[in-house]
């Protein structure tokens, strides 16, 4: 299972079959009624809910489940399914056009956790901070709810979250009486031993192409080093100083000392999944989802891999830093059926939904509570009994102008690893282009 499969055939005609109707919900140009998202209605109504197939343990789809759930709670509201496209950029592409058409379905939709400040900036989602009560966003990491907000206002409900581990392979460390690091330096020289005795080809593999998977990788990077890629309100550049200093000289070091091989600068998720499934990395960063490849009857490596939270530098609190992943549904704002749409969205963002969620399939629930529960803890999945130990990270998402922020960051970082740029001035460039993509400078 992969996190992005394309799909994307038909996406062109269902935006303009679902941006066919007519103006709903708030009008052309009005402002949704907010009284009436927070009221769940008591006659019957039929909500479509833009998602895509959602995999349980045994092959099934999660959502019948979880509709069948909310029917039992409110018997006079249906929901159907509308199928999106499972590729991230097809899908943001094809909801916010419909969406700003002003068209009135779907209700709500499945949004990537990193999309709701540019949906909110651009009136495609519904408010939620005086729809729901204040203490709803209590229950959730803080990281999350940081994501789903703009502003100081929340615009969309956590459904599932994904977040980054350290895969490493126990055969090898054993073989050479190696600990599983603690910290980066640790890992360095680990890597560095297993590689110079042939038994791994690389060290780490990571993913360092230009594209947004190495913003991941830097935010984590820079929260071990104790800081940040922009402030908490998204509106100025932190990225910089010492922790910024100490990512880009580790990432360069890593590459001159072969911890990470050049060819980083081209790898993906599938890159990095691939070479580590195929026997030739010693440790792999990469997202929750991967314990299902490693793990596979398939899988050349099966039985001989552990997960564990990625490591720290040294000297700064070891907080297993994980870049925050998964998806989350928004309310379209031109609802009619506003009140329901936010019944069903806050329903799957609660413990019944998450509970059944975390217990069928492999997504990992957004509910605090449950990541953290004993259930959990005790779970044969190894990423999901080590959910609550990883500190989560956002993506600099906060601000609306989050893809070119990111694009700021991952294209300088890359001339790290590829060679073209030294630290310092990879650093200072991205810095500027920041800055720049923040006031609106940039395409």
């Amino acid at each position: 299972m992969t996190r992005r499969r394309l799909l994307g055939a038909g996406a062109a005609g269902t935006a303009a079959a679902l941006a066919a109707p007519a103006l709903a919900g708030c009008g052309a140009g009005g402002a949704p009624d907010l009284a009436a998202a927070a009221t769940v209605p008591e006659g019957p109504i039929r909500l479509s809910w833009w998602s895509f197939r959602l995999a349980t343990n045994d092959g099934g789809d999660l959502r019948p489940a979880l509709i069948d759930a909310f029917r039992r709670r409110h018997p006079n509201i249906s929901v159907e399914t509308i199928e999106a496209p499972a590729n991230t950029d097809i899908t943001r592409t094809t909801i916010s056009t419909i969406v700003a058409s002003g068209a009135a379905t779907p209700d709500l939709y499945m949004g990537d956790i990193a999309w709701p400040a540019q949906f909110a900036y651009n009136a495609l989602a519904l408010p939620l901070g005086s729809v729901v009560p204040p203490g709803t966003w209590r229950r959730y990491p803080e990281a999350v709810i940081r994501a789903i907000s703009f502003q100081d206002q929340v615009y969309a409900f956590p459904f599932y979250a994904d977040q980054a581990y350290l895969y490493y392979r126990t055969d090898l460390l054993d073989k050479h009486s190696l600990d599983v690091p603690r910290t980066w330096e640790e890992l360095a020289d680990a890597a560095e031993t297993v590689v110079r005795a042939g038994d791994a080809e690389v060290g780490l593999a990571m993913q360092g192409a230009v594209y947004e998977g190495l913003t991941c990788n830097v935010a984590e990077f820079v929260a071990d080093a104790g800081g940040s890629l922009l402030d908490p309100s998204g509106t100025r550049v932190t990225f910089g100083g010492p922790a910024g200093e100490r990512t880009l000289a580790f990432l360069d070091e890593a590459v001159t000392r072969g911890v990470i091989p050049t060819a980083t600068s081209t790898f993906r998720e599938q890159d990095t999944t691939d070479a580590f499934t195929g026997g030739e990395a010693l440790f792999l960063r990469n997202w929750a989802y991967v314990w299902g490849v490693v793990d596979a009857e398939d899988s050349p490596v099966r039985g001989r891999v552990g997960v564990a939270p990625r490591p720290g530098f040294d000297g700064e609190p070891r907080d297993g830093h994980g870049c925050l992943g998964g998806w989350c549904n928004l309310v379209n704002p031109h609802s009619e059926n506003l009140g329901a749409a936010v019944a069903f969205a806050r329903f799957c963002a609660e413990e019944e939904a998450q509970a059944t969620m975390m217990r069928t399939s492999a997504y990992l629930p957004a509910l605090a509570a449950l990541r953290d529960s004993a259930e959990a803890r005790a779970s044969d999945t190894p990423t999901l009994a080590l959910a609550s130990e990883v500190g989560l990270v956002s993506r600099p998402s906060q601000s609306p102008r989050y893809p070119q922020v990111s694009k700021a960051v991952y294209t300088h970082v890359n001339t790290v690893l590829n060679g073209g740029s030294s630290p310092r001035d990879a650093l200072a460039s991205a810095r500027s282009e920041m800055a720049d993509a923040l006031e609106g400078k940039s395409l």
